[in-house]
């Protein structure tokens, strides 16, 4: 990022308004015919003001598209909410569904998501399971390391089979989590917790 303060009042609209000049265009041109300049003609800002908040359209795409996903995330399940078990999964599914619709609707088929924004994914998904699992006893070492081993394998797996459902939607979202739950839940089940 460039030399402005991200916890600017100022700077933190500003972002706004350049992602939002931002998501409206991807709605009508591809990620790739994007210039930097369409995006701050669109925002009514100048193209300068562009490089103090973002290395590139790369980075603009990775940031926008991560800080939604934690707008959903934290929407199922509010930061220092305990949850636990068929709750904890289910609301981790609907928020990886919605935001995959989310992705789906301002991103083209021909679009993917960069590994980065993936990866982004998964590890927020694998510290919400872990920080509420973690919430529930202490646990040594060994448990500790089940844990995130566990959570990871749960995370992917949610990841992996959201990015496959949302590419037929064949069912409604509430059918499709009934169908997988009951497996996501035989990983949670061998923490023994």
């Amino acid at each position: 990022m460039g030399l402005v303060n991200p916890n600017d009042p100022r700077a933190k609209r500003t972002r706004k308004y350049i992602q939002k000049a931002f998501t409206d265009l991807l709605a009508e041109m591809d990620f790739e015919e994007l210039s930097i300049q369409d995006i701050m003609d669109r925002a009514e800002l100048n193209r300068a003001t562009f490089y103090n908040h973002y290395h590139d359209k790369y980075e603009l795409l990775e940031l926008t598209m991560s800080e939604a996903f934690t707008e959903i995330l934290y929407s199922k399940i509010p930061p220092g909410t305990r949850m636990q078990g068929t709750e904890l999964l289910r609301n981790l599914l609907l928020a990886v569904c919605e935001w995959q619709i989310e992705m789906t609707k301002q991103l083209n088929v021909r679009r993917t998501l960069s590994q980065a924004m993936e990866d982004n994914a998964k590890q927020q998904l694998c510290n919400i399971i872990i920080s509420c699992i973690a919430q529930v006893k202490d646990h040594s070492v060994e448990e500790r390391r089940r844990i995130e081993w566990v959570s990871t394998m749960i995370s992917w797996s949610i990841y992996g089979v959201v990015v496959k459902w949302s590419q037929s939607q064949k069912e409604p979202v509430d059918q499709f989590i009934e169908h997988v739950l009951p497996f996501l839940m035989s990983n949670l089940y061998t923490l023994d917790l």
